[in-house]
């Protein structure tokens, strides 16, 4: 109420007065002007013609982008001897989230043994054909096969190499379980000592980043034909009051849920701090096309409501104020929609809009 007065009080002597600037024989018409004063309390908004758009709120929920989710399963069955990653933790790609024991790495440990052995024997052949052809003992039918065993020697322990670093086999019949993409571990199934398969259908960790979310909105099936990909939205969540997200839906899933009879729309947000948790529970408000008619926009702040009727103040050309009845169409949140009483590009304020309505209305009396 103090700031109120103070500003009323600054207001009082913005009225132009009856005597006339130097140079001018005529004092101005009595009236309140847009002086350089009063434009460092009000600001000025100019009205456009838009088409006219409606409002829908929708609840919604955050989940992980899908597309940066990698769940790791167990590529051998075992005992679990280490677990380096708790759920919550941040990990980099290749960072080891797991070590397992299991008899399968073993077998893998004696077929890179025996390949390395069938490697050198057929090293030593291929140098013993080579003598034996320079002194005319060996045909060129031997040296061919020679080759032969060779190579198929080299793939085979290439092969084998490469089992082992795909799957970061240690030896000794341990293997690692690595993270394949950098992101947080949102989901763990594996504590030490556990016993796992290969062929188990749950996985031991899911890794997701969370640089960037979906936000999953639920539309009710009276509402589907007023949601469009496109639209504009705006998210709040219970967690941050006073903070707005902002963005548009990208995908509309043109199929029902069998028990909520909903259809769901997806919005995705780039997630900086880390604010949105996956969990949460968002509102969504949706803003869509209403008609194809067009209709003057202004915001709403402009408004002034009292005795049943709405006003807005209205700036001339001579920067003369004057209040303006006008009829509203629609009123949204933040925008109204008006009937009459505006043009395009009329000039009205937006701040403090009261007290100059008011200040206007005392000078009237």
């Amino acid at each position: 109420m103090n700031r109120n007065l103070f500003l009323l009080g600054l207001l009082l002597p913005l009225f132009c007065n009856c005597s006339a600037p130097a140079g001018q024989s005529e004092p101005p018409a009595a009236g309140m002007f847009l002086t350089d004063s009063l434009k460092q309390i009000v600001s000025i908004d100019t009205v456009s013609i838009r088409e006219v758009t409606t409002e829908l709120s929708l609840n919604g929920r955050v989940t992980f982008n899908q597309e940066q989710v990698a769940r790791v399963y167990p590529i051998f069955g075992g005992t679990v001897t280490e677990v380096h990653a708790e759920t919550g933790d941040y990990v980099q790609k290749g960072a080891v989230l797991a070590v397992i024991r299991s008899g399968e790495v073993a077998d893998y440990e004696k077929q890179l043994k025996d390949a390395g052995q069938q490697l050198l024997t057929a090293r030593r052949a291929m140098e013993a054909t080579k003598d034996m052809y320079a002194s005319g003992v060996a045909s060129e039918r031997d040296m061919l096969q020679a080759k032969q065993d060779l190579s198929a020697a080299e793939a085979e322990e290439k092969r084998v190499k490469e089992v082992f670093s795909i799957y970061n086999l240690l030896g000794n019949s341990y293997y690692q379980v690595k993270s394949p993409v950098s992101g947080f571990i949102v989901n763990k199934n594996i504590s030490k000592d556990m016993q796992i398969r290969s062929d188990q259908s749950e996985e031991l960790f899911t890794v997701s980043g969370l640089e960037d979310v979906w936000i999953m909105a639920d539309v009710y099936e009276s509402d589907i034909s007023k949601v469009h990909a496109g639209d504009h939205v705006e998210i709040t969540t219970l967690a941050y009051r006073d903070k707005e997200f902002t963005g548009i839906i990208d995908k509309v899933y043109q199929v029902l849920n069998d028990e909520s009879k909903t259809m769901s729309v997806r919005i995705k947000l780039q997630n900086k701090d880390y604010l949105l948790k996956p969990g949460m529970f968002t509102n969504v408000k949706v803003t869509c096309k209403a008609s194809e008619e067009q209709m003057a926009r202004v915001d709403s702040h402009s408004l002034v409501f009292e005795n049943g009727k709405n006003y807005v103040v209205l700036v001339d050309g001579n920067n003369q104020l004057h209040v303006r009845e006008v009829e509203i169409y629609k009123q949204l949140s933040k925008e109204c929609y008006i009937r009459l009483g505006v043009s395009e590009g009329d000039r009205i304020l937006n701040k403090n809009v009261l007290l100059v309505y008011n200040a206007l209305n005392d000078d009237s009396k």
